[in-house]
């Protein structure tokens, strides 16, 4: 069934497909950045009867007449609507007179390019094998197709659980991060490191040994944690909460996002970790549970977010030389928007800055 649906989804989301009673309009993207170009393509879709002419409007702007009932346009890169929602319509003139249109729009978040990981260098077999090695690219694993694998099935999951279309879901950035917090949260338990490290000997891994805080990659994760055999058989994976970020993280570099836009975030004094995501135009928290969760002003002492890593930035441990990656390199809101006084970690709540 998981390959079906993997056949399935591959058929859709090589484009975007809005029609209801109107016009079909087919994007040629399903994750556009603001600095790339995307292609609109109207057609009879349900529309009865004669058409004269096609049209096209793209961020309010009509950018497109075509006699007949199809019309085509390339337009961009929409950097003016990065982070933003960038709104499409295709309307149909009828010969009998009126109009048919179908409307949608799609978010623009900038948070992706063309899908790329950095190669793992840790010296046990790309796993990290010392404190100093724990980076993204040991971690995340995106070599192996079982963390891609699980990106499209935390897309189907939740289009599926949530009635929303999966073409939707796969082509809005936010419900790319709304899915895999939902995904992990489902299927996802808490262990801690010690049975964690018992369960890895017991799978063929005792030579692994990255340091501190036993943090396992995405991989493993997905196929060892949650073996019915080491886990409580209604958990499909188990760990502690690094184990959840890295997780997160790694199902949404699968699915596209750049890493920037993906931080693995760690508390002060250490007791947590956790995720900040580019979401809603902002950064903001993602941890346990659905990331709405998390939008609203909390006073959770584990959020003080102290240092982040990610795929490009440093290793997974705490450094004074680098502990303020996240207060550095992620403005609140990179859609251009800023949020008032001193950088803190209150700012990626929903309702601080609005």
């Amino acid at each position: 069934m998981r390959a079906l649906h993997f056949l399935w989804l591959g058929l859709f989301v090589m484009t975007l497909l809005s029609i209801g009673c109107g016009p079909a309009l087919k994007l040629s993207t399903i994750h556009p950045d603001s600095d790339k170009l995307i292609t609109f393509e109207a057609s009879r879709g349900r529309v009865s009867g004669g058409i004269s002419q096609m049209n096209i409007e793209v961020g309010g702007t009509v950018v497109k007449t075509q006699a007949g009932e199809n019309a085509t346009y390339t337009g961009g890169p929409y950097a003016p609507f990065s982070n933003m929602q960038l709104p499409y319509r295709a309307f149909a003139n009828l010969t009998a007179g009126g109009t048919k249109s179908t409307s949608g729009w799609v978010y623009v978040a900038n948070p992706k390019g063309v899908y790329t990981f950095t190669t793992p260098t840790g010296s046990n077999s790309g796993y990290p094998n010392g404190t100093n090695e724990q980076t993204g690219a040991n971690l995340y694993r995106l070599d192996h197709a079982i963390v891609r694998n699980h990106a499209l099935n935390a897309i189907l999951e939740y289009a599926s659980d949530k009635g929303i279309d999966p073409v939707t879901v796969s082509n809005t950035a936010d419900h790319m991060v709304a899915a895999v917090a939902y995904y992990v949260d489902k299927h996802m338990s808490w262990r801690d490191d010690s049975t964690n490290q018992t369960v890895f000997a017991s799978n063929g891994f005792a030579s692994y040994t990255p340091g501190w805080d036993f943090p396992q990659p995405a991989d493993l994760t997905l196929r060892i944690s949650g073996n019915l055999a080491n886990a409580d058989p209604k958990d499909d994976f188990m760990g502690d909460c690094e184990d959840h970020a890295i997780l997160r993280s790694a199902l949404l570099r699968a699915l596209g996002f750049a890493p920037w836009a993906i931080w693995d975030a760690i508390d002060n004094p250490i007791t947590h970790e956790y995720n900040v995501v580019l979401y809603e135009g902002a950064y903001r928290l993602m941890d346990y549970g659905e990331i709405d969760r998390w939008l609203d002003t909390h006073t959770w002492s584990s959020h003080q977010s102290h240092f982040g890593w990610n795929e490009n930035n440093g290793p997974r441990y705490v450094d004074p030389a680098n502990h303020d990656y996240l207060k550095n390199n992620t403005d609140n809101f990179p859609g251009g928007k800023a949020c008032p006084g001193a950088w803190t970690y209150l700012k990626y709540y929903k309702d601080s800055c609005k």
